[in-house]
């Protein structure tokens, strides 16, 4: 009996110390974990921010469509998704095969049988009410312009954050926050009509105004398109930006992509979804003899008058350096220099210049370093110093007229800007103002520093006046207006020198000369007739008179 008594006792003893561990030391542990069994978190998406072009016209917005899911679990066997197939074929204008081969009547996981259906489609799929089948709202991006300035918009991936371009490079302050509904569940998983429910709102996403005008945009792409048909060329583009604020306005490309398209990656053409104006690096030829020459006159070392002798050819490190088209030009002017495009000019400014000073402007002017402009994959090009590895005395000389350095588009325009800003180098930009919950923010434009000296820079309009106003472009000046331009030609380079039968033929501008408002580089990829005073100047006669008729600029 006392054996039996002592059994209660100790049983009696073990259930009250369980049931003290359980409500008492475990408490809260039990306590959490019947919360978390009955607490329900239902996420509220925001809305994603559109892009706007300069004037608030709308290039990417977001649009909510309906999706149609099916659930096979509630589909009712496989002959019932035989017969479920076959009714939403026509309705939705996919094969029945395809949708059987889709319907899994033992999943219980939901699957997209198609997204982003019309209204109308959706009312039917609604009107049908088949087990297992329903519908969903999802975001989707739209384009009214089109696929205008695809490279710097850029697009989103199917779980709506940003790929490339600027939906990359924004996407915080595209995509928002999101919100989230706290709420209470029951066994089934269904929210508890009268149970706890606490919301805490999205923050929407923000609206960008970009900088672009897509009137600007169109007309660059539309001469872009046609200059590279004319010259079966093989790519190029157009960049045209405002000097005193950066603001980049239009920024065209050939080839390109669709953002229109049902699926727009395509892995076999990976390239033309960069934003090249900022990832692709090339050697820009004698549109950099500008550059070189406004370092000479900066430092006093040179006038737009100081004359040298152009005998055709010169002798630099026992490597001889010859003009482009052979020819010598006698008693030149530094402004001959820069009219005939002489390479053996230039080389003679280099030596006047002094390799120190030449990579000191180099430098000031931005180039081996990114410019900022805020979009994915930037590079800063490529400069090799008289401080390098394997630098010689040759590569001074090239360099100053734009060989053997690589810059990127941005680059070249922004250091060519510096002549139509009285010497100041400003940051280019793509964003000018952000509209947040909070309100709009504008954006400054950014001046970095003073590169050159106001005197320096008007003279170098002057001279690139002289160079566009030479008679063999006289058919390319835009009456009333003074234009001030450099053509350069870049052989391509390869792994045993210099393709002189592929070239890249471009220009740069700045205009009005006397109130710059535009600058502009026009830039094609293997034309056919190899110089860019052929093939680029007549694309900026017409850019040109279009700017200047769609911004009524007087004339001077």
């Amino acid at each position: 009996m006392a054996l039996i008594c002592a059994m209660f006792v100790g049983c009696g003893v073990v259930l009250v110390w369980r049931l003290y561990t359980l409500q008492v030391l475990d408490t809260t542990r039990y306590q959490q974990l019947a919360d978390d069994e009955r607490h329900a978190q239902i996420p509220i998406a925001p809305s994603r921010g559109a892009l706007l072009d300069t004037n608030g016209n709308p290039l990417v917005v977001s649009v909510r469509y309906d999706s149609v899911y099916v659930l096979g679990s509630l589909v009712g066997g496989a002959d019932r998704a035989d017969k479920l197939a076959t009714t939403l074929s026509p309705v939705l204008g996919v094969p029945a095969a395809d949708l059987r081969a889709a319907i899994d009547p033992a999943s219980s996981r939901p699957l997209v049988l198609k997204s982003g259906v019309p209204s109308a489609v959706a009312a039917q799929v609604q009107q049908l009410a088949l087990p297992g089948v329903y519908l969903d709202s999802e975001p989707r991006r739209e384009y009214p312009e089109g696929s205008l300035a695809a490279q710097a918009l850029g697009f989103v991936g199917r779980d709506y954050t940003g790929l490339t371009g600027v939906e990359l490079s924004y996407d915080q302050e595209l995509a928002g926050t999101p919100g989230v509904i706290d709420t209470e569940k029951d066994t089934a998983g269904q929210e508890i009509a009268l149970g706890r429910r606490l919301l805490t709102a999205p923050r929407q996403g923000s609206d960008l105004v970009l900088t672009l005008d897509r009137y600007v945009q169109r007309v660059a792409e539309r001469l872009l398109n046609q200059a590279v048909m004319d010259n079966h060329a093989t790519g190029g583009l157009i960049l045209v930006m405002e000097p005193r604020t950066g603001n980049i306005l239009a920024a065209a490309n050939n080839p390109t992509y669709s953002l229109t398209a049902d699926e727009v990656y395509n892995p076999r053409q990976a390239d033309r979804y960069k934003a090249k104006i900022v990832t692709d690096q090339y050697e820009p030829g004698s549109t950099l003899k500008t550059i070189t020459m406004s370092a000479a006159i900066d430092q006093g070392l040179v006038t737009p008058g100081t004359t040298m002798n152009d005998t055709g050819m010169a002798v630099v490190a026992g490597s001889t350096i010859r003009n482009w088209n052979g020819a010598a030009n006698g008693t030149s002017t530094m402004t001959d220099v820069l009219i005939h495009s002489s390479n053996v000019g230039m080389t003679w400014v280099s030596g006047v210049l002094g390799a120190d000073r030449l990579y000191e402007y180099f430098a000031r002017y931005g180039f081996g370093q990114p410019t900022g402009l805020r979009l994915p994959g930037e590079v800063g090009g490529t400069v090799r110093t008289n401080h390098d590895a394997g630098w010689t005395r040759v590569d001074q000389a090239t360099n100053a007229y734009g060989q053997g350095i690589a810059v990127t588009p941005v680059q070249l325009l922004q250091s060519v800007a510096v002549f139509a800003n009285d010497g100041q180098l400003v940051r280019p930009r793509l964003v000018r103002a952000i509209r947040g919950p909070d309100g709009p923010r504008e954006m400054a434009p950014e001046v970095e520093r003073q590169v050159i000296s106001p005197k320096t820079a008007h003279t170098m309009l002057q001279m690139m006046v002289a160079v566009h106003e030479q008679p063999d472009l006289k058919a390319y000046r835009v009456a009333g207006y003074h234009i001030a331009a450099k053509t350069g030609t870049a052989d391509t380079p390869t792994n045993v020198g210099y393709n002189t039968a592929l070239t890249i033929g471009s220009l740069v501008a700045v205009f009005p000369a006397d109130a710059p408002r535009f600058a502009v580089l026009i830039r094609l990829d293997g034309p056919e007739k190899l110089y860019g005073g052929l093939v680029a100047a007549p694309v900026l006669k017409d850019l040109a008179q279009e700017l200047l008729t769609y911004y009524r600029v007087p004339p001077s």
